[in-house]
């Protein structure tokens, strides 16, 4: 049986008179890589941000199972700021458009940075896995570099490596290549691929189909309701089976439609 890590019922969100989530129900499950689409004020960011526990719900239910199997579910909804700011520091990383990071210190002081806030690791240990990170991220040449000093996506990928370096539970990105190009987008779209094999949880939002294509779950969401699901096999077989096919010319194509196809409740 599938782990559920996100339960979410009836969940509303408004901005004065203006409704933007509209009683939306799901389950996000571990080692999810569930893509929210939707065109722009579909509420796609809202609904990362409300699940996230970095804006309140308006109303509805939602709960968080923590990263212990002995954890009871958070109440999200209803959580105290100074939980929910622990859960935003230990549980959650967090990746947006612009990379956010600190401009007087170099890639590899951003990354060390985020694991000494999240106060849970010795210094060893964030020294340790500083390291071991920008390996991974192939930052070793731009490791000493201020932001202001390397590509956007360098600095986007030091912007990934500082969201995981507490381990979260779950990877929240928000648009996290919408102001790269298409080579740097390819660069983070190959990086989150990775982390998502190798079992970590992620929830995206983007309007590119084919960053979309790199999740296992597509959310569609219109005018703040979820019109429509889609799963796929994982990336890497998809990619290799059939990149050059017309079979993923179609699926490209198809993706606007889908909410025609697969409505929630059918």
């Amino acid at each position: 049986m599938r782990e559920i890590i996100f339960q979410g019922t009836n969940m509303v969100k408004n901005y004065g008179e203006t409704a933007v989530l509209h009683g939306i129900s799901l389950e996000l499950y571990r080692g999810d890589f569930a893509v929210i689409m939707g065109s722009s004020g579909s509420g796609k960011s809202t609904f990362l941000y409300a699940v996230s526990g970095m804006d309140r719900l308006s109303g509805g239910q939602l709960f968080y199972k923590g990263k212990s199997s002995s954890d009871e579910m958070i109440d999200i909804a209803h959580g105290s700021e100074k939980e929910l700011t622990r859960l935003r520091a230990e549980d959650f990383g967090f990746v947006f458009q612009r990379s956010h990071l600190v401009s007087s210190l170099t890639l590899e002081e951003n990354i060390r940075m985020a694991g000494l806030i999240c106060g849970s690791m010795s210094e060893k240990e964030i020294w340790e896995k500083t390291d071991v990170l920008i390996r991974q991220m192939g930052l070793e040449k731009a490791k000493d570099r201020l932001p202001a000093q390397v590509s956007g996506g360098e600095a986007q990928r030091a912007a990934v490596a500082r969201a995981v370096i507490a381990a979260p539970r779950i990877l929240f990105a928000d648009e996290p290549t919408g102001a790269l190009n298409k080579a740097n987008t390819e660069e983070v779209l190959d990086l989150l691929t990775s982390l998502y094999a190798k079992g970590q949880s992620i929830l995206l939002v983007t309007h590119d189909r084919e960053a979309a294509l790199r999740g296992n779950r597509i959310l569609y969401l219109e005018d703040g309701t979820i019109v429509g699901e889609l799963e796929l096999s994982p990336y890497h077989d998809f990619r290799f089976e059939i990149l050059h096919s017309c079979v993923r010319t179609a699926v490209l194509a198809a993706l606007p439609c889908v909410r025609w196809s697969f409505h929630v409740g059918q």
